[in-house]
């Protein structure tokens, strides 16, 4: 082979060989484009099972009158849609539970409810067929293992993937908030004792009559009560609450909320609120977190009672 020949011949395979290989396929083709309109989505998580359906700017737990924590179910779907399968892993379906991607699920639960290990599965519309992807373990080098049902085989992708420890963490923690400026008074109720109204002042907020706050405890009541938030939701018991407390605000705002102790925990029933958010509430109760307990059960005599 003569000269030019062969050196059109080397230029080609260089020129062959410097192709950078193509990008890994989108782990759920059609989902970025389908995203900003997709309108439900369907969770299957241990034994749970939850539909979540968009509302405006918000996605709701269908037969839950909830919302959804938008920090858990936003950036899954974000992940989902921009995920590729970075690199392909087992087809054998007798090894999907070890890397997480078996469905159902065999992995154990820990003894306080939390999975060690969570894993779900996730079904929506896309392009108009039904797909279902299941969340596998984290790596430890980071991404996470899935796998699409009707794929050939599982995936490690780079994406983070990540699912709550426990389903009750798929419900929006907040219970309500409103801010505080628009907060007229808090009416704190003990058993055997006269109401305790602290409304907001120079300082902060003081006993009804009071010249000046003496002490933070009522400012960080007030605080509290207008943006409670819950750590875990039950249906509603028999319970006696042993303090209520009631936030009132502008415009004949107003919530009430009854709370006691079970243990070390503080457990609250809402015994009043607006007409539009009451149905949230009906049938349930809610376990607050320290952070938002402890202020609740200041001592009457800290927040300035007589």
């Amino acid at each position: 082979m003569r000269g030019p020949a062969l050196s059109a011949l080397a230029l080609l395979v260089l020129s062959a060989c410097s192709r950078e290989a193509p990008p890994p396929a989108p782990l759920v083709p059609g989902l970025a484009e389908a995203l900003p309109a997709l309108a439900e989505v369907r969770l299957q998580q241990g034994d749970a099972s939850l539909v979540f359906e968009r509302e405006g700017e918000e996605w709701r737990i269908r037969d839950a009158a909830w919302r959804a924590d938008r920090r858990w179910l936003q950036p899954l779907l974000l992940g989902l849609a921009n995920a590729r399968c970075d690199e392909a892993r087992t087809a054998d379906p007798a090894r999907f539970e070890r890397i997480g991607v078996a469905w159902p699920s065999a992995s154990e639960a820990s003894p306080d409810g939390a999975f060690a290990r969570p894993t779900g599965r996730l079904s929506l519309i896309v392009e108009g067929r039904e797909m279902a992807v299941v969340i596998g373990y984290p790596q430890a080098r980071g991404g996470t293992y899935v796998r699409v049902e009707g794929a050939p085989h599982s995936c490690l992708s780079a994406a983070t993937l990540r699912l709550p420890a426990r389903v009750s963490e798929w419900f929006d923690p907040q219970l309500w908030r409103i801010p505080i400026e628009r907060v007229t008074a808090v009416v704190v109720e003990d058993p055997g004792a006269d109401a305790l109204r602290l409304v907001p002042g120079e300082g902060g907020f003081r006993p009804e009559g009071a010249i000046i706050a003496l002490t933070p405890d009522a400012d960080a009541l007030a605080s509290a009560l207008a943006a409670p938030r819950q750590l875990d939701l039950r249906a509603a018991g028999s319970a006696e609450p042993t303090r209520v407390l009631r936030l009132e605000g502008e415009d004949s705002l107003t919530y009430a909320l009854a709370v006691w102790r079970e243990g070390e925990a503080t457990w609250a029933r809402v015994i009043a609120a607006p007409d539009d958010a009451s149905a949230w509430y009906q049938g349930r109760e809610f376990r607050l977190p320290e952070d938002v307990a402890a202020p609740l059960w200041a001592d009457r005599g800290t927040l300035g009672a007589p």
